[in-house]
């Protein structure tokens, strides 16, 4: 064998053996990167939990109405007649007998005084009938005959005068003229309006409730009521209906507002807030929340064998400091950081927030 296929062989056996030790190295370096990965892949997930424990909380119904007059009635009138003044002004302040809408008194000022001319005229007859009577110079049965005249002048002079006073429409209790619906130069029917008043004190606060929030109420039973300017006022249960309306199922509830000197409109909008009593509720921040699979409100936590689990939860009340909810255990180890990134039945080890690294 020559010299040059001694050197090209060589040459040949070098190369060769460089390579094979490359792959050698590739899959002892490939091997180690699986080890290392299934042996990560074998690693439990930390959690970081908030051990947190049920407490009793203020239940508050909490349900949105409007403002309301104590009493509003549309004052109509009792006869028929031409509107002749109007004295009251409209928003003022009346009281109970003020005059509202007079009518044209026409004929009846007339007929009371002919009523009265023939009672004064019957009760003559009658003194004199009585008189002759007593002495015995006349019939008993022409005194009482004469008495029965009497009493029907008298009723006759009576009923003159109540169509007479139809013709001054008054307010019926104090309040405010709120709208007048007639005018001078009206005429109007028997039923017709005059005008609308209305009893501003209390002011009332109208809602309807659910059936089962409707059973926790009870008449005489205190809150607030929050006004749509933000205002607050005490307020107090006067009425809780027992019978539902036929067309949406709630019941009527009407608390009667301690408004001072304040001025409050009706039909302004507002919030009933009212105490109903305690129940074991668990205060959480609201941003613990989550929603299952199913779309179920509620909170994961660690339970005793380090296991996720899912809690349906609900709100009980809201305030500033957090989120009051019930459906928790007693005491609980709640997930307090990356709650959507742990499925339920995932095994974790529980890291406290306090010890938690940030």
């Amino acid at each position: 064998m020559n010299r040059s296929t001694i050197i090209a062989a060589t040459i040949l056996v070098v190369i060769v053996g460089y390579f094979g030790l490359r792959s050698l190295m590739r899959g002892s370096i490939s091997s180690h990167k699986e080890e290392a990965a299934i042996e990560r892949s074998d690693d439990v997930p930390s959690a970081v939990i908030e051990t947190l424990s049920a407490e009793p909380h203020m239940l508050r119904l909490s349900t949105k109405g409007r403002t309301e007059p104590d009493k509003s009635v549309t004052v109509k009138a009792g006869t028929t007649g031409t509107v002749v003044s109007t004295p009251a002004r409209e928003g003022s302040f009346v009281k109970a007998g003020t005059l509202l809408c007079s009518l044209d008194v026409e004929a009846r000022s007339a007929r009371v005084k002919e009523a009265e001319a023939q009672r004064d005229s019957a009760r003559v007859s009658y003194e004199a009938a009585a008189s002759l009577a007593e002495k015995g110079l006349g019939p008993a049965n022409q005194a009482t005959a004469a008495k029965a005249q009497l009493d029907a002048a008298e009723a006759a002079v009576n009923a003159a005068k109540v169509e007479l006073g139809k013709t001054q429409i008054r307010a019926p209790f104090d309040g405010i003229f709120e709208t007048r619906l007639a005018e001078a130069g009206d005429f109007l029917s028997a039923g017709q309006a005059c005008g609308l008043l209305v009893d501003m004190d209390p002011v009332i606060v109208s809602v309807q409730v659910s059936e089962a929030q409707a059973g926790k109420l009870e008449v005489g039973m205190t809150g607030e009521a929050l006004l749509a300017d933000g205002r607050r006022f005490p307020a107090t249960l006067r009425y809780v209906a027992r019978t539902a309306s036929g067309s949406t199922r709630t019941f009527l509830v009407e608390a009667k507002l301690e408004t001072g000197e304040s001025v409050v409109a009706a039909g302004v909008t507002s919030q009933l807030i009212i105490p109903v009593g305690d129940v074991p509720a668990t205060k959480i921040s609201a941003g613990l929340l989550t929603l299952s699979d199913a779309g179920q409100l509620g909170v994961r936590y660690v339970d005793d064998t380090n296991t996720v689990r899912f809690a349906q939860v609900s709100v009980v009340d809201e305030t500033a400091d957090g989120t009051w909810v019930s459906g928790l255990p007693e005491t609980v180890n709640i997930i307090s950081l990356g709650q959507d990134y742990l499925s339920e039945g995932a095994a974790v080890k529980p890291v406290p927030a306090s010890g938690a690294q940030p």
